[in-house]
């Protein structure tokens, strides 16, 4: 039997999502992950290891609609969001990935038009291949602003991420309510670096009834290896979410870490306070070098320029030789720029060191 004439025809044109570079040896400088640098704070972990050792909940499935996480995004989380209050308005999920996932589940028929900006988070391509969607890709301005082409645009869905990857910079929210407007479909807005700048389009979710809101515990509550998120939309949005996602998609340990996430949030902020004073350190230290330039960032990254591009591998590759991994993109019009996580001041003092030393040779 030829097991490969069973596949689906729509998998002999996919390419599946590549995660990026990832080292465990010992001694590495991680930056390009864009993970939060910090584990979650002592009293979220405490919480999980109780979790864990009750012997009474590992053995059960777990609330299979969260519940209790969704009161408390509402009730505590989001309550100076002036946003959706209603508990029906959200949707837990395995991570954001999920999210996007369901999202294509409930909205896309094999030949709709999905619209993507470019350049943006690579998954909404491959789901939108993987549910065999028409993509209309549009190009971002070269400041990666949106272009007003948007407002022309037709299809099902349209994709903003904001703080957008690999740039760091976030979209006003006069022009994504602008383009709920004017686009007949669903505007999905993806706010998983949200929490490490200043702007949210969350308050437009009571303005518009085509818009959905993706956030992550992933990224400023540190929990990325639990995979949990959450999606604020209307509530007949939501309802067809709930319908078609798996089951018990979210497990109970995450359902629990999330929870003591919210109830624990300003401490989280405060350390993630670092995180943000680190990267107006390195943005001040590299926007010093002649040759590079580093833009403004709203998201846990920034994102650097070099002006000659036959440079920006060299760096890269020097990097790497003294253990130090970035994030480089080989695609058009991003050769010559790197991404850079930011991480503990001890790590972004060895990057800060090396830059320089690297520097001496090519700028």
């Amino acid at each position: 039997m030829e097991i490969e004439n069973l596949f689906r025809e729509t998998l002999k044109k996919y390419a599946a999502y590549e995660p990026v570079e990832q080292i465990n040896e010992e001694g590495w400088v991680i930056l390009n992950t864009n993970e939060n640098p910090y584990p979650p704070i002592s009293d979220i972990l405490k919480d999980i290891k109780i979790a864990i050792d009750d012997s009474q909940k590992l053995h059960k499935y777990p609330d299979p609609l969260a519940l209790e996480v969704r009161k408390a995004i509402l009730n505590q989380l989001l309550r100076d969001k002036n946003t959706l209050t209603n508990r029906n308005t959200v949707f837990i999920g395995n991570g954001t990935d999920e999210i996007l996932d369901t999202i294509f589940k409930v909205f896309i028929d094999p030949g709709d038009e999905v619209v993507i900006f470019y350049p943006t988070y690579g998954m909404y391509k491959v789901l939108a291949n993987l549910y065999n969607a028409k993509i209309k890709e549009i190009k971002l301005n070269e400041d990666f602003s949106i272009p007003d082409d948007i407002f022309n645009a037709s299809g099902k869905l349209i994709f903003i991420n904001s703080p957008n990857d690999p740039n760091g910079q976030s979209f006003d929210n006069e022009i994504i309510e602008k383009i709920c407007n004017s686009f007949s479909g669903i505007v999905v807005v993806d706010e998983a670096y949200a929490d490490f700048g200043e702007k949210s389009c969350l308050s437009l979710l009571k303005k518009v009834d085509n818009l959905i809101v993706c956030r992550s515990f992933s990224k400023s509550f540190s929990l990325a290896s639990l995979r949990i998120g959450y999606a604020l939309a209307d509530a007949r949005i939501i309802k067809e979410m709930n319908r078609v996602k798996l089951p018990f998609n979210t497990n109970y340990v995450a359902q629990i870490a999330a929870l003591s996430c919210i109830k624990h949030r300003n401490k989280v902020y405060e350390q993630n306070k670092k995180i943000l004073s680190e990267r107006s350190r390195l943005t001040d230290e590299l926007s010093r070098y002649s040759g590079i330039s580093v833009l403004p960032s709203d998201a846990n990254f920034i994102f650097i320029k070099f002006e000659d591009q036959s440079k920006t591998l060299k760096f890269l590759w020097d990097l790497k030789e003294i253990k130090i991994l970035v994030k480089h993109f080989s695609k058009p019009n991003l050769y010559n720029y790197l991404r850079i996580t930011i991480s503990t001041r001890e790590n972004n003092d060895k990057f800060l060191t090396a830059f320089q030393d690297i520097a001496k040779k090519y700028l």
